[in-house]
């Protein structure tokens, strides 16, 4: 079983591109997020592997990050995902933004997807969401923003439709000028006023 390869890219194209590893080309089904950090041909790039056969056909799936393939194997766990769905969860939201999704129940966020409508976004937050202490899947955020209000204000931003690093960005901008005293509602308005003048 693949689980990593390293080599040079040869040839990319719609939904994957094709890694030559000491003369052996592999293709390999990547997101779009993954193709738009893959630049050329000829550039040497690591990619970790899932292999997923289904229906007596087999593709090999890669990622940027061990992150990125763990949330592709519990996406694949969701009965009605399979891998062009999941590829195209991964390529509008990050690992961050997913677990962000699941854990406030938020489907919207995952309708942004091709081929996710409401009900399967809706199957995905309730099976995915007892998985959410899974090795390597948690939100990493400064120390300043693990306390509750400035965590509630985070969610907030990213609910309102700001990436989750614009938002991450924008709250370290407010806690620095709000008093100690800030409520949450505070925060997300300090955080606002930060992201008008972005």
């Amino acid at each position: 079983m693949i689980a990593k390869l390293t080599g040079l890219i040869d040839s990319i194209e719609n939904d994957g591109i094709v890694i030559d590893v000491n003369g052996v080309g592999y293709w390999i089904v990547v997101s779009q997020k993954v193709l738009t950090q893959l630049s050329e041909s000829g550039q040497k790039t690591t990619l970790w592997i899932e292999q997923v056969t289904r229906q007596e056909i087999t593709q090999l799936c890669g990622f940027t990050s061990k992150t990125d393939r763990l949330c592709f194997r519990q996406l694949l766990n969701v009965q009605g995902v399979g891998v062009r769905v999941a590829l195209a969860i991964l390529s509008v939201l990050t690992p961050d933004e997913l677990l962000l999704a699941i854990s406030v129940q938020d489907k919207t966020m995952l309708t942004r997807a091709d081929g996710v409508g409401p009900k399967l976004a809706s199957r995905i937050v309730l099976e995915l969401k007892d998985r959410l202490s899974a090795p390597n899947l948690t939100i990493e955020t400064s120390t300043e923003i693990k306390s509750a209000p400035s965590h509630d204000a985070l969610l907030g931003l990213v609910n309102l439709g700001y990436g989750r690093s614009e938002a991450h960005t924008a709250l370290q901008k407010a806690l620095a000028d709000a008093p100690a005293t800030a409520t949450s509602s505070d925060l997300l308005r300090l955080a606002l006023q930060k992201l008008a003048k972005f």
